[in-house]
């Protein structure tokens, strides 16, 4: 995942003399890619005036860099795809498993375990450096699986039970969003204004929405990829305009997207002053704004973890578990599981080792043979919840 983005006006992208030519002239900006040569591999549009040659558009979809255009608040409006596989047996299939109230079931189910088996894995690891309250939602998953159980096995049911939890994982979120950040406040997901989340009351929501559009536009990516029809989902009920299944893989790795802001605001360069209220006084992102968020989430899609025995980026992982759900519902494969393997925090700053530094005295300093500016910098940091490095040689000390 390596996306560009192409945000203000009088932004115009061309082709001359085979190369790609992308010109801000207000900025005095321009960017030249020559023939399979280009190492990005998508384009996000978001501004409101600028051109695109035809002639471009061909050199994209040639070179297969799909071309993303977000609206003013940051949603996602259309993704330019690759031609789609032709697959009009694996088509017919999906509509079967999605008329086939037990396959249909079968899958939603899948898609609802994965996801909170992942956001609770995060939870699990973030606790490790913020105070919240894993246990409330441990027990939160386990009442509401209890229930599950006893109660009418539907779709609705599943989406009732994903809710709750949903609920209770952005009450823990916000905790470690408000104690990072003194200048942004999170509540909720959703406000009186739009409970669909188009438009974002606060900071935090202006982020969660351009991050889930990215991730919203590699998902119908992947889909596209093998064939399938975005349109019928599983878990998300078909509603016209709508893309259900895209919203069902994309529960699967939202929590990616929360981790990614998470470690934005942790770097403590965000100010009031790094996004716009509109008019109807709603938040979006501005343009250095949003190329740190694309940044933090390129590399954590980038990132490898341990799948199938070998090391993979989160990106093959979210194509490899369409494939995964293309080969069941085609018949290749007679049962599967959505896999995403969960992400470890690499930080020494834990709760318990924030603790200890903080109750060190001056003359357990001394003894340690920890400078006293070192110790007076780490406990600055501390006590401005910053994230902290704490370097081998003052580990191995604090540790002893």
């Amino acid at each position: 995942m390596n996306p560009l983005l192409i945000s203000g006006f009088g932004t115009s992208i061309n082709v001359d003399k085979r190369k790609l030519i992308v010109t801000n002239k207000l900025k005095k900006e321009k960017l030249e890619f020559f023939p399979h040569r280009m190492n990005h591999d998508s384009i996000i549009i978001d501004g409101h005036t600028g051109s695109i040659t035809f002639e471009s558009l061909r050199w994209l979809v040639k070179h297969e860099v799909s071309l993303t255009l977000l609206n003013w608040n940051g949603n996602l409006l259309t993704t330019t795809l690759s031609e789609t596989p032709r697959s009009g047996n694996l088509r017919i299939k999906q509509y079967q498993a999605y008329l086939d109230s037990k396959i249909r079931h079968e899958i939603a189910s899948k898609i609802t375990n994965s996801k909170i088996k992942s956001t609770l894995a995060l939870c699990l690891e973030l606790c490790r450096f913020y105070e919240i309250d894993v246990k409330l939602l441990e027990n939160t998953i386990k009442k509401e699986t209890d229930f599950l159980s006893i109660t009418n096995d539907s779709i609705n049911s599943l989406m009732t039970f994903e809710g709750r939890v949903a609920s209770v994982y952005f009450e823990q979120i916000a905790k470690i969003f408000n104690s990072i950040s003194t200048q942004f406040k999170f509540t909720v997901r959703k406000d009186k204004s739009n409970s669909r989340n188009y438009n974002a009351s606060d900071e935090i929501n202006a982020l969660l929405n351009y991050g889930y559009a990215i991730l919203e536009s590699e998902v119908k990516k992947a889909i596209n990829s093998v064939g399938l029809d975005y349109s019928i989902g599983f878990l998300h009920e078909i509603t016209q305009s709508r893309t259900p299944l895209v919203y069902d893989i994309q529960e699967l790795f939202r929590w990616l997207i929360d981790y990614s802001i998470v470690q934005l605001l942790e770097e403590s360069k965000l100010r009031k002053s790094d996004f716009i209220t509109t008019e109807n006084y709603h938040i979006r992102l501005r343009e250095n704004t949003a190329k740190l968020l694309i940044g933090k989430i390129r590399n954590n899609f980038n990132c490898k973890v341990p799948y199938k025995k070998k090391n993979f980026t989160y990106q093959n992982i979210l194509y490899d578990n369409v494939q995964q759900l293309a080969n069941f519902i085609s018949g290749k494969k007679k049962d599967f599981e959505f896999v995403v393997p969960k992400l470890e925090i690499n930080r020494d700053d834990t709760i318990s080792l924030r603790d200890r530094i903080l109750a060190l005295s001056p003359e357990n300093r001394k003894k340690l043979g920890i400078n006293k500016s070192t110790l007076w910098y780490i406990k600055r940091n501390i006590s401005n919840g910053k994230s902290v490095k704490i370097y081998d040689k003052i580990l191995s000390k604090l540790e002893n």
